[in-house]
């Protein structure tokens, strides 16, 4: 069945995953805020932060008094890491809302937000022994919108066919038996197990990705669980 294709404008191969968002300006406090739901734990001024819906917060014009990145999660806890310093980029696709992570040792640690209607903030810096990884703001992947049929179809059904059943063709190509998704077997595993096939892949699939804006990408929660649902209605 979500992807990986890298960005070559990019010299340090950046992956760019799916994130789900909602824009806000606060005028009344000056600053712009952005609703961000996180797909995995991640780090932010030495604190770990679980996976979930967060509230970046950053003050707009120069820096002043005021000089953090304000971090609220859906359940109102707060926090706020101190912004090193702000970016004026030459990557037009950050600037247009991203998250930029420094990858190291299997965690993500937070070193660029991008935020539409502002500079760039850098909150991070990693020496080296570390790669990055991006995750786009919606205006750039817009798959929360898609069915679960839609995200089949443009995921799922080149190689598993268009009822489940699987395509010869492909079984030919991959030299493998792709596994029928109308079977028992697939039927039989839950909707955690298909989820984790889904978004982490297996030794013989990669995760599933799709095509969106020139990147490939993971696709959203909301799409995985829609694709899980159409899944089952495969059942013989």
């Amino acid at each position: 069945m979500q992807q990986t294709k890298t960005r070559s404008a990019i010299a340090r191969g950046l992956l760019a995953f799916s994130l789900f968002t909602c824009f806000a300006v606060g005028p009344t406090f000056g600053q712009i805020k952005q609703v961000v739901k996180m797909p995995f734990e991640f780090a932010i001024a030495s604190k770990v932060l679980p996976a979930g819906t967060y509230t970046f917060s950053i003050p707009s014009g120069s820096l002043g008094r005021d000089n953090s990145l304000r971090v609220q999660s859906d359940t109102g806890a707060e926090m706020s890491a101190p912004i090193l310093t702000r970016l004026g980029g030459p990557s037009g696709f950050l600037q247009d809302g991203s998250l930029v992570f420094d990858k190291t040792g299997g965690g993500h640690i937070l070193c660029e937000v991008w935020i539409p209607g502002t500079d760039g903030i850098l909150l991070h810096s990693t020496p080296k022994g570390h790669t990055h990884e991006i995750l786009l703001l919606s205006d750039l992947n817009p798959t929360p919108g898609l069915t679960g049929s839609a995200a089949y179809e443009r995921t799922c059904r080149r190689c598993h066919g268009p009822d489940g059943k699987g395509d010869e063709r492909a079984d030919k190509f991959f030299k493998v038996a792709i596994p029928r998704l109308s079977s028992a077997k697939v039927q039989g595993k839950s909707d955690d197990e298909l989820r984790e096939i889904i978004t982490k892949g297996t030794r013989a699939m990669p995760t599933v990705e799709i095509d969106e804006s020139g990147f490939r990408h993971g696709l959203a929660r909301e799409s995985v669980d829609s694709v899980i649902a159409y899944v089952r209605t495969l059942k013989q």
